[in-house]
């Protein structure tokens, strides 16, 4: 979706207002600082305005249903992800992992066939096989070549694929449960992706998914935190966004629910992303010189001091998400069943 007029890629109506508008230097910089590493921030700075076809990206926000997206919508590809970085750090332990364990443990897991979108290093799934899944009986999808050598290890089938890809198409109605954590807000092609989803599940099947709280997403950028950049985020998913697309693709919107907010969490990545956030602005001061040094030690002491400096500044940002606290958990879970 690149033309003149933006259509929400959720509801697809045209009934959008902006929300911020970032320059491709921008993006390139939230990425990779040119003083830690110019000629890699520079071949970041050319594939993101190839992605975009422009030097220039809206972020809107649907008046209809409240999905957020970037315009273009054009997500992030293989040669943008290896240049900012292909050494992902997976978490071992997330609350969606365990709110999807109950959900299944109300389920007939015995003899299910399940398949994880973007699987990491299989974290999930080690939490659910073979409590609750054969291993066997276990598919996971992720880029990340180092990935799949260790779900290869663990004994998942693992594929290095799109699930809109045509190895796919012979393998309609072949799960009982699809699992999509922190997936979705990377992907364009959502009709594709959600049609793809429906046919992928057996009849009466489940797709279990986790996206970024847009309550969350919003409180950042409001209040002098990371930006939710393109193209590595392109869409802010809301539960009215899944259930336009789902009603329409042969899925429904079965349950969702919020993260109850983890007051450690969040004070430790607001105090990291603002003093991140603080580097980006002034890209030449003294803070974004110290991120610049080669990673080890001396760095880590000293960025940790500089972002200590900053708490008092935050208190009163604190004080809001205080406020706002019951909804500001970090993801927004949704379960859809196929129709």
């Amino acid at each position: 979706m690149t033309g003149k007029e933006p259509v929400c890629p959720a509801c697809l109506g045209n009934h959008a207002q902006p929300i911020l508008s970032v320059s491709a230097q921008e993006a390139a910089l939230h990425f990779v600082s040119p003083r830690f590493d110019a000629e890699r921030n520079d071949r970041i700075l050319s594939r993101i305005r190839s992605l975009w076809g422009s030097d220039q990206c809206r972020i809107l926000e649907c008046q209809n249903c409240g999905f957020g997206f970037s315009w273009p919508f054009v997500a992030g590809d293989a040669a943008f992800y290896n240049l900012t970085g292909s050494d992902a750090v997976y978490p071992k332990v997330k609350w969606e992992f365990s709110r999807t364990v109950e959900a299944l443990a109300l389920r007939d897991t015995s003899d299910a066939r399940i398949l994880e979108v973007g699987a990491g290093n299989g974290f999930f799934l080690d939490r659910v096989s073979p409590r609750l899944i054969r291993q066997e009986n276990v598919t996971a999808v992720e880029y990340n070549e180092r990935s799949i050598t260790t779900l290869k290890r663990k004994g998942y089938e693992a594929l290095t694929l799109d699930i809109r890809d045509k190895p796919f198409d012979g393998r309609g109605s072949s799960f009982d449960f699809i699992f999509m954590f922190q997936v979705i807000e990377h992907l364009d092609r959502i009709d594709e992706l959600f049609e793809r989803v429906r046919f992928l599940l057996k009849p009466g099947g489940s797709a279990f998914c986790a996206v970024p709280n847009v309550k969350r997403i919003a409180y950042q950028e409001s209040h002098g935190s990371l930006l939710d950049m393109p193209p590595n985020h392109i869409g802010r998913w809301t539960p009215q966004a899944f259930r336009e697309v789902s009603s329409r693709l042969g899925l429904r919107v079965a349950a969702t629910e919020v993260e109850p907010l983890d007051w450690m969490e969040f004070f430790k990545h607001d105090i990291s992303y603002s003093h991140i956030r603080r580097t980006q602005i002034a890209p030449a001061g003294a803070l974004a010189k110290i991120r610049s040094w080669p990673r080890g030690r001396r760095r880590r002491l000293a960025e940790a001091a500089a972002a200590a400096l900053g708490i008092p500044a935050r208190l009163s940002s604190w004080a809001d998400a205080w406020k706002d606290r019951k909804i500001m958990g970090g993801s927004l879970w949704i379960q859809l069943d196929r129709i």
